[in-house]
């Protein structure tokens, strides 16, 4: 176990540390009075320093007690013990555990001060009879060195556990932070997706009405062919509402979902990567460009939904692959899909990133929108690779 471990993990049962400090100065107490006391003060003196076990919770009161005591036992036994060390202890855990601003820290060490001056009186001038000024100097910085050193200690351990709260604090501020971003990010790429549903349904009504006011003149003006006509553009109107219906139901999932955070590209489509490709070579990055996609033109959704995936993956080749990287896009149309392919050979894993962008995010929620899949992290051998693959309904006959 590593040394910070085995400090946290002493952190969060501080008890392992206090209830042993608590025994050990009991018994120094009890073993420096148990010939020179009675029974009841020999009892109550020696389990005073019981309280130490308290001193992270309750410091003022441990400090409180100690003093006390000590007070007590100097009026009986006029030396120096070792039991005294509890008064280091309660003044150290004063120290640490008491906020900065609360002025019994420092009467805390005001107390240090007038105890080194009583013991030294007390205890060298009184109990030993010595009567040199340079003893009792001596005497009176040694315990008072003591007592502030004890004091310091605990001052440092404080602002140790103040940076520590603090960090935490600031670690839940950015994490806040962090998820206020993504909502809002989210909420943006809602409302984008609001608008493109609304060019959805535009489209299909504008074709239905087209076909509505095609059989109204048909059957006005050419009532011979008004069957045909009307058949034909009832079939229209019904694949085109079938149609529309099916990606309003897409979408309108995506904005009741309150985690989704789909974002939306500008208008585009495969028909539109040659233009695309031709502005990120503009850029500076030389791409090579294979579509392999027959057959009819794809639906709307899926379409553009292809084609964000390549504009954000060249755009974070522009940004983040470096100066000499060079791009492949690979356009792949398979039976009921189709599939992505954008490699780079740029700098890969060691890219740098401030964290903040939503891209891939972006484009995975993209693509989970027509139930497809996404994969984007680095190469093998160097560079990054983004690959999706996008299922493609199958074609409402016209």
């Amino acid at each position: 176990m590593r040394e910070g471990s085995v400090y946290d993990w002493l952190q969060r049962r501080p008890w392992l540390l206090d209830v042993p400090v608590a025994g050990f100065v009991a018994l120094l107490t009890f073993g420096g009075l148990l010939d020179r006391v009675s029974f009841l003060p020999l009892l109550l003196l020696s389990g005073a320093p019981l309280v130490l076990v308290w001193r992270r919770t309750e410091p003022v009161t441990v400090f409180t007690v100690v003093c006390l005591s000590l007070a007590v036992r100097a009026l009986l036994v006029r030396e120096i013990m070792p039991g005294d060390l509890s008064f280091l202890v309660a003044l150290y855990s004063l120290s640490a555990y008491v906020p900065r601003r609360r002025p019994v820290r420092f009467a805390g060490l005001g107390v240090a001060v007038l105890a080194a001056l009583v013991a030294t009186l007390l205890f060298g001038y009184v109990g030993y009879g010595q009567s040199s000024l340079t003893y009792l100097a001596f005497t009176f910085f040694a315990l008072l060195a003591a007592a502030v050193a004890a004091w310091t200690l605990g001052d440092l351990k404080r602002a140790r556990l103040q940076r520590l709260e603090d960090l935490r604090e600031r670690a839940e501020a950015v994490e806040r932070e962090r998820e206020q971003e993504l909502r809002l990010a989210g909420q943006q790429e809602r409302a984008a997706i609001a608008r493109e549903m609304h060019d959805v349904v535009a489209h299909a009504l504008s074709v239905i009405v087209v076909q509505a006011d095609g059989a109204a003149f048909a059957a006005q003006r050419r009532p011979d062919d008004a069957r045909a006509l009307t058949l034909s553009a009832l079939e229209t109107i019904g694949a085109t509402a079938r149609d529309a219906l099916g990606d309003t139901r897409r979408l309108v999932g995506v904005l009741r979902d309150p985690e989704s955070g789909a974002e939306l590209a500008p208008r585009g489509g495969l028909d539109q990567l040659g233009e695309l490709v031709d502005r990120v070579r503009g850029a500076g990055v030389p791409v090579e460009l294979h579509v392999d996609a027959p057959g009819p033109a794809l639906p709307l959704p899926v379409d553009l939904a292809a084609y964000r995936v390549v504009q954000e993956s060249l755009t974070n080749i522009i940004k983040h692959a470096g100066p000499s990287a060079r791009a492949r896009v690979l356009v792949e149309r398979a039976p009921g899909l189709v599939r992505i392919a954008v490699v780079d050979d740029g700098l890969g894993a060691g890219a740098t990133s401030d964290g903040r962008g939503h891209g891939i995010h972006g484009m995975r929620e993209r693509v989970a929108v027509h139930a497809g899949t996404l994969t984007a992290g680095p190469a093998a051998d160097r560079g990054f690779e983004v690959r999706a693959t996008i299922p493609v309904p199958e074609e409402s006959p016209l």
